[in-house]
Parts: C-alpha cells; sequence; structure tokens
C-alpha cells in the first residue's frame, strides 16, 4: 500500500468513528457520500482521503504522532466533503465518484443539511484532539484553522460562483479564487498536521503557505481535466463547463487570444444556455490555444513553491524527502 493509502486507511477509521452510528438518515446521507454504501466500493483499497492523508504526511514529517492527529485529519476530510455536497447542488452535477450525488439522491434541501452536519461534525472531532493528549491552547488553535480554512472556502467559491457571468476574470483573479476555494483547505490539512506534531509558529505557517501553492496547482490540474473531458467524443462536458464556470483554461483562453479570438469566445459565452456541442467546439478552441503549456508551468511553479516550503522549514533527511514527494504527486491524483 502506497503512503496516500496508508494514511488514508487510518483517517477512514477515525471519520467511520464519528459519522457511523448516529441513528438518523441524515447521516446516511453523508456516509453515501463519504462512498460508504456504494456498491462501487467493493475492492479491498481504503477510499482516498486526500486532505487528510497531507495532515498526517505534515505530522509525521515532524516527527509527530498519527494518533494524536487524527481528529484533526478527519475534520479536514469532513470539511472538504462538506464543501463538495455544496459545490453538488450549486453546479448542478448529479454524480460524483460513479455514485448519484447527495442533492440528487434525496433533494437540495437535505444536501444542505447533509453538508452543514459535516461542518458541524468537523469541529467536534476537534474535540477529540483534546482527549489525546493536546493541550486546550492546541485544540482552541485547532479550531480557528478550520474556522478560518472554511470561511476562505466560502470565498473561494463565492467568487467562483460571482465570475460566471462575466468574461473579464484575469489570470490574477483565477490564482486568488484558486487560493480561497482550494488552497484554504490544503493548507488547513498541512498546518493541522504541523499543529498536531507541536511545530513552531513559524514552521505552521510555512506548512500552511505550501498547503496554499498545493491547493491552487490541484485546482488547476483539475480544470484542465474537465477540458480534456470535454474534447473526449466519448464524455460529456462537465457541469462546470456547460454552467460557464471560469476554469484555467477558459480565463487563460480569453487573455491570450487575439482581438477576434475573443469575439469567437464571447459569442459562446454570450449564449443564454451552453449545449454539449457548444462545449465542443468551445473547448477545441481553448485547447489549439496552447493554454496547456501554461497550465502546466503554472501548476509546476505552484508544487515548487510548496515544495520550497516544506524544504525550508524541515531539516535534510528521509521525513522532508517524503513529505515533498507527496506534494509532488497530489495535484495529479486528487
Amino acid at each position: 500500500m502506497d503512503r496516500i493509502g496508508r494514511y488514508s486507511s487510518m483517517v477512514e477509521g477515525e471519520l467511520r468513528s464519528i459519522v457511523s452510528d448516529r441513528g438518523l438518515p441524515l447521516y446516511s446521507m453523508m456516509e453515501h457520500h463519504l462512498g460508504w454504501l456504494s456498491d462501487m466500493d467493493s475492492s479491498d483499497a481504503p477510499l482516498p482521503r486526500p486532505l487528510g492523508a497531507l495532515c498526517l504526511a505534515s505530522c509525521e514529517s515532524l516527527s509527530g504522532n498519527l494518533e494524536s492527529a487524527l481528529p484533526t485529519a478527519a475534520a479536514a476530510e469532513l470539511v472538504h466533503n462538506f464543501c463538495e455536497i455544496h459545490d453538488d447542488i450549486q453546479a448542478g452535477r448529479i454524480s460524483r465518484d460513479g455514485r448519484d450525488t447527495v442533492w440528487w439522491k434525496w433533494g437540495p434541501a437535505q444536501a444542505i443539511n447533509a453538508g452543514d452536519g459535516m461542518h458541524a461534525l468537523a469541529r467536534l472531532a476537534l474535540l477529540g484532539f483534546g482527549q489525546r493528549g493536546i493541550g486546550p491552547d492546541r485544540v482552541f488553535e485547532a479550531v480557528k484553522i478550520l474556522d478560518r480554512a472554511s470561511l476562505a472556502a466560502c470565498e473561494g467559491r463565492f467568487m467562483d460562483l460571482e465570475a460566471q457571468e462575466r468574461l473579464d476574470m484575469s489570470s490574477g483573479s483565477y490564482i486568488k479564487m484558486a487560493e480561497a476555494k482550494a488552497g484554504s483547505l490544503h493548507a488547513c490539512a498541512m498546518e493541522f498536521g504541523a499543529l498536531a506534531a507541536d511545530g513552531s509558529e513559524a514552521t505552521r505557517k510555512s506548512f500552511a503557505h505550501a498547503g496554499r501553492e498545493l491547493g491552487i496547482a490541484v485546482q488547476i490540474a483539475d480544470d484542465m481535466r474537465q477540458l480534456a473531458s470535454a474534447l473526449d467524443e466519448n464524455s460529456s462536458p462537465s457541469e462546470d463547463f456547460m454552467n460557464k464556470k471560469k476554469l484555467y483554461p477558459v480565463v487563460r483562453a480569453f487573455e491570450i487570444a487575439s482581438p477576434s479570438g475573443r469575439r469567437r469566445l464571447g459569442d459562446y459565452y454570450f449564449k443564454r444556455v451552453l449545449e454539449p456541442s457548444d462545449v465542443r467546439s468551445l473547448s477545441a478552441i481553448i485547447s489549439q490555444l496552447g493554454v496547456s503549456e501554461d497550465a502546466e508551468r503554472e501548476i509546476d511553479a505552484r508544487v515548487a513553491g510548496a515544495v520550497e516550503a516544506v524544504r525550508e522549514a524541515l531539516p535534510p533527511g528521509r521525513a522532508s524527502d517524503d513529505l515533498r514527494e507527496l506534494l509532488r504527486s497530489l495535484p495529479g491524483a486528487t
């Protein structure tokens, strides 16, 4: 089992202890989203829990106790999944990871309850931090980290939705949005790991910075996968593309296209509703502009920034090397 799989397996056990056996069907909705009630989860391989794994990897790199870090790893995953449930409602997404989304199966109102409940469970999970030998000051700090990340993630989603009907989003504005939307949660996970290991304030800041850089890379990589899917005749365009989300390739296409090219792109985005055929044509235009190379450079630069932040915070050695390798692998894995 690889390192992400080993960490994910540990986080999975903690999540089950927090969510399962609570009685109300509300928690069955959460279990469905987490993949526990799906027929597809039939293999022995643990479900990937990338943010929880990132938290544990960060803790282990500082020689921290992984058992003590599990509540924070679970909290990071619960907030991530709370955001996913709300994202699915906002996008009108009917499936995720091969199963029906919560809102599609139970309706938007109950999905909101499930998502909000996950956020509440994330905060309650941090109480387990104090039950594993962690002092109240660090527990309080963990709650602040989680709340700051949750608020930033909501701000990023607000910016993302606000930009849907605009054509003037710059790369700088996109990066600001991605840093809030995805970077905040990755920063939370990595800072949680440093906090669990009782790292210094400087170390925690370095790990949080690494997480923000990594989160931006992960967001861009996900956007580029959506472009690739739109170009694949055997796949359906993503809801984000259909909803005119300003994905990274879209933003870059408007920036680098000629005036006539921008008008051509705008012809699609001025439509009231995009059809799948529109997205096929649009994605082909975007791809021809060479945005993939720009995306690769941006992802590489952000991952390099994350690796450098960790390198400066950790002494040379196997632990430092392992964490840096994990950071390099995540953009393509999540």
